[in-house]
């Protein structure tokens, strides 16, 4: 006979894993200006002398509002992914609206990528802003890897990767999650 009871104590525990919204919309990035060609939003500032590589290819931003809740029970504060919300993504050159959870389709430029900033609005809910960086995923693959080497492990990888041109790595964005904090209530505002 085949015992049901450890299920009993696992299925609450997996019932209560909160997995992230499924993204509901993807859309590309528009760039500021109307003369750009093939999403080379950064072909003027490379004409101009700055180091900026061609255009590498594109790269999906994925573009999360999260509320920040207080649990009236423990008084402990709890994440809760929100649906819908509207964001405005943009960076030097192009701009898109959305409306979480998204994907943008963005241009990659490698090392030369551009900051993001993400701003999203929702009633009942103070703006929030987030801004992320392109990060080397070619390093950061190349340094978790030797971790698992020890100290000198690292030290070598590292020494490696320093010397290591960052023309041809690989690089992206990391998920943007926009945390939203409530506004105060005219009642709890009395309050203090």
């Amino acid at each position: 006979m085949i015992d049901y009871r450890p299920l009993c104590l696992i299925l609450p525990l997996i019932a209560g894993c909160q997995t992230a919204k499924p993204v509901s919309m993807v859309v590309d990035a528009t760039p500021t200006v109307a003369s750009v060609k093939h999403g080379d939003v950064l072909a003027a500032q490379r004409a101009a002398g700055q180091d900026i590589p061609e255009v590498r290819g594109f790269d999906y931003v994925t573009v999360r509002a999260v509320a920040v809740l207080r649990d009236e029970e423990t008084g402990r504060s709890k994440n809760e992914e929100l649906e819908g919300i509207p964001c405005t993504v943009s960076s030097e050159g192009y701009t898109a609206e959305v409306k979480t959870a998204a994907q943008v389709k963005v241009p990659n430029y490698g090392y030369a990528s551009r900051p993001i900033e993400v701003r999203c609005k929702a009633p009942g809910y103070k703006d929030g802003v987030k801004t992320v960086s392109a990060y080397d995923i070619t390093s950061s693959n190349r340094l978790n890897s030797a971790a698992s080497g020890g100290l000198l492990g690292v030290v070598v990888v590292g020494l490696i990767d320093a010397a290591d041109s960052k023309d041809d790595h690989k690089f992206g964005y990391p998920e943007v999650r926009v945390y939203m904090y409530p506004q105060a209530s005219k009642q709890s505002a009395s309050k203090s």
